[in-house]
């Protein structure tokens, strides 16, 4: 199970009008990714979806339950790994399950596995790379009992190569356990690499601006870069953000 769903949803902080009348929803097993202008209340999604703040208006449900201003029902993984620098790499990657009460040991390390960090299960975060540290931060979601995963810009802070790799590994990954996944990002390339669909937001008040149905069948490969339909979804997507 997993389908999010967002009814007219609208916030403020005082005259800050951050989003008005937003409304899309993300199927069961589906990569669904939003891209809009800096500070066009992306990051504020994700905190009405999980539940920090409520909506002034509008519903947000997940297999028809509401999750207005209600907490635990979202795996979330921001910008920073956010890895505990006390905990070793298989206890960070056991703490979400622990918190939901469903520690799984036999999981957790075959998630370790196939993120490509064998050997590395005691090892401390100091001690592994950005994208190391990354994979771990995503197997740890992966590894909660929630069935929804957003995903805020995870990959910004990495280098072009490194940034690639993740994407393909993620990919890689995701479409083994296929669950569902919000995903942010300023990268129209990566957006369209990684997603089903992509959802662009207009400046603020944000509303879905446009939807992209991207055409590309799964599993990507990387020749895809280069054809010309992509190009010219880039184009389109990057001057639907421009305005023109």
């Amino acid at each position: 199970m997993g389908k999010l769903t967002l009814q007219h949803i609208s916030k403020s902080y005082g005259e800050n009008h951050v989003l008005q009348d937003v409304s899309f929803h993300v199927d069961e097993g589906e990569f669904v990714t939003i891209v809009g202008p800096s500070g066009s209340g992306k990051s504020t999604l994700f905190q009405l979806i999980g539940g920090l703040y409520a909506p002034d208006n509008g519903k947000i449900t997940l297999d028809g339950i509401d999750l207005n201003n209600s907490r635990g029902h979202i795996s979330y993984m921001p910008q920073n790994p956010s890895l505990f620098p006390w905990r070793t790499i298989i206890q960070n990657v056991l703490l979400s399950s622990e918190i939901a009460g469903q520690k799984d040991m036999g999981n957790a390390l075959e998630l370790i596995e196939k993120a490509g960090l064998s050997g590395y299960e005691q090892s401390y975060p100091h001690q592994l790379s950005g994208g190391m540290k990354q994979r771990v931060a995503f197997i740890r979601s992966l590894n909660s009992p929630q069935s929804i995963i957003c995903l805020d810009e995870p990959f910004s802070a990495l280098d072009e190569f490194t940034r690639f790799e993740m994407q393909e590994w993620l990919l890689t990954i995701w479409e083994e356990y296929r669950k569902s996944i919000v995903f942010i990002t300023h990268n129209i390339e990566e957006a369209l690499y990684l997603s089903d669909r992509i959802l662009i937001l207009s400046d603020k008040p944000a509303s879905i601006h446009k939807q992209i149905i991207v055409p590309f069948p799964r599993p990507r490969s990387e020749d895809i870069l280069l054809s010309e339909q992509f190009m010219k979804l880039k184009r389109e997507i990057h001057y639907e953000l421009r305005g023109r």
